[in-house]
Parts: structure tokens; C-alpha cells; sequence
């Protein structure tokens, strides 16, 4: 039976966050404290995935799930709304991957829990073989031996490739590291991991040396908008005008939207535009993709922006 053809395929594995807001204080031994509100959200690479989904995409999620309550729930929330579920292995076995935050005003804490995942990339393989799809993203850099090859068989059939960054120890002094970064398609760091991986003190110095390695490079800047460097031309797009209730999750939903516009071959400054939108749009509630933007959210934002 022929298998539908991707826009995307996103690997990774879910998270369940549970967010405290309206905390009195922070919680001592010996005591107990009461919140004003407790949500309970979808979060990991499902942000991205339900992103994608939301705005028309047409996305495969490549994952594991276990048979825990909390996969369970993250596996519910994938249908209600329509992740294609395909490229999903369910297991026999407890897969935890939970997070418990407690959210202040000024700041966040949090307590987490993961069973060792599955290792993916045998199975992204496998993908290449049986499930055409025209782009790989990865929700964080994913710094593994293996990762050089398996971009080079991407490249080797006409897939390309994109990382987000996330915080990660390791900086372009290793080779490894600067292999995989030189060799992807578009790589998606905010201002703090991009001056980490380089070791740069500005974003301006960290941009400067990523230039040097990533054909597009996207740099997210928080209130000061985003970035994008492709070829000898540099780009910018201001946020958007919100009240933000949390930013768990925003780098995720910019992604998606950015995605979304470069994968219709969309110039710079319109895919800058599109993530900032969407990025911004979901700080209106808990967790990443809680308030992500639908299509029609997105194409009235950009109506009223052109009224």
C-alpha cells in the first residue's frame, strides 16, 4: 500500500506538563501550599508537532509511546488533534516523561522524571526506506556519531534538514558538533544557546561564526524579534504585540510557523513573520501548543496586518 508523502517528519519523544500558577510562595518541607490554577499540557516535541499540525502542514510525528498513564494522555491528545500517529511505535511497557512546573510571575522552577527513551535513529533508517517525506526536522541539536551520515543519506535523496538547538553543553570547539551544524539545511538557535555553542559574548559575534558554517541560519531573540542570515542577505521581523501568559514552549511554536512558510518556498522576511506570529500567539496560554495558532488564526493576523 503506498504511504502518503510528508511535508515533515519530526523525531523526538512527548513530555506531560503539569504548571502550578498562582503559587503563594514556594513550597518548603514540612509545609503545604495551595494554587489559584493547575493545567495540564502536552509539551516536548509534541509543541512543535501540534504547531505544524494546527496550521496545515501535513506532519508525521516519528516517536515512541508507552503504556504508562501519561503516554496514554499524550497519545490522546495527538488524536483530538489529528497528528498522524503512523510513524508511532507503542509499547508494552511504561515510557514516563513528566514535568511539573511551577510558574511564577518573575520565573519558573521545575521538577522532572523521564524513563530512558528508545534510541530513533535506527528507525529515521527505516523512514528513509518507507516514508517519503521531504524534510527532517529535529526539535533540539542532536549531537551524536551517528548524526553526519544520516544527514548525508537526507542530502543523498533530496531531503533536506533542520535543528532547533536547546541548551546544550557541548560548543563548536568539537568537531562533532561542528560537523552536524555545517552540514544542516537550517539551524534555529535562540541568542543564549547561540553565544553558548560559539562561545561568543554578542549575537552579532555568534551569528558571525554560525554564518561561517550553516547555509540559513535563524537566530530567536526573545522581545527583540528574529533573525535570519541567508546567503550575503540578513533579515529581522519584530514581535508581535501580546500579553504573554507563559513562554513554555514559544521557540517551538515560532518554529512551526517558520517551517510552515519555508517549506512553500516563502522568502525570509515572510518566514520570519509567519514564526514570530505564531510564536507569539501561543503565549496566550499555559504550555507551548495549548494556544497555538490554527491557519485561519494565523492568515487573520496577517490580513489585519496588511489592513
Amino acid at each position: 500500500m503506498a504511504v502518503d508523502r510528508y511535508d515533515i517528519l519530526i523525531p523526538g519523544h512527548y513530555f506531560c506538563d503539569i504548571i502550578f500558577t498562582g503559587i503563594p510562595g514556594f513550597p518548603a518541607l514540612g509545609t503545604e501550599l495551595f494554587t489559584k490554577d493547575l493545567n495540564v499540557v502536552p509539551g516536548g516535541v509534541m509543541n512543535t508537532v501540534v504547531g505544524l499540525t494546527r496550521l496545515g502542514t501535513k506532519a508525521a510525528w516519528l516517536s515512541t509511546l508507552g503504556s504508562d498513564f501519561f503516554s496514554q494522555f499524550a497519545a490522546e491528545q495527538a488524536r483530538a488533534e489529528g497528528i498522524d500517529l503512523s510513524q508511532v511505535v507503542f509499547t508494552g511497557k511504561p515510557l514516563k516523561r513528566v514535568t511539573v512546573a511551577m510558574s511564577y510571575p518573575g520565573d519558573r522552577a521545575f521538577l522532572t522524571y523521564i524513563d530512558p527513551p528508545p534510541d530513533l535513529i535506527p528507525r529515521l533508517y527505516e523512514a528513509l526506506e518507507n516514508t517519503p517525506f521531504k524534510h527532517l526536522h529535529f526539535t533540539g541539536l542532536q549531537i551524536d556519531e551517528r548524526m553526519p551520515d544520516l544527514i548525508r543519506a537526507c542530502h543523498a535523496r533530496g531531503i533536506t534538514v533542520s535543528m532547533d538547538c536547546q541548551h546544550r553543553e557541548q560548543t563548536l570547539a568539537e568537531p562533532l558538533v561542528q560537523a552536524i551544524v555545517g552540514s544542516l539545511d537550517l539551524f534555529m538557535p535562540n541568542t543564549a544557546e547561540a553565544q553558548r555553542l560559539t562561545g561568543a559574548a554578542t549575537l552579532e559575534a555568534a551569528a558571525a561564526v554560525l554564518r561561517g558554517l550553516v547555509r540559513y541560519l535563524v537566530i530567536k531573540d526573545g522581545q527583540n524579534g528574529a533573525y535570519a542570515w541567508v546567503g550575503d542577505g540578513s533579515f529581522h521581523a519584530p514581535v508581535i504585540a501580546v500579553e504573554p501568559v507563559d513562554t513554555t514552549g514559544a521557540g517551538d511554536i515560532f518554529n512551526a510557523g517558520f517551517l510552515t512558510a519555508w517549506l512553500q518556498g516563502r522568502p525570509p522576511e515572510e518566514c520570519l513573520r509567519w514564526g514570530n506570529i505564531t510564536g507569539g500567539l501561543s503565549l496566550r496560554g499555559y504550555g507551548g501548543c495549548s494556544a497555538a495558532p490554527t491557519l485561519a488564526e494565523l492568515n487573520g493576523y496577517l490580513s489585519e496586518g496588511k489592513r
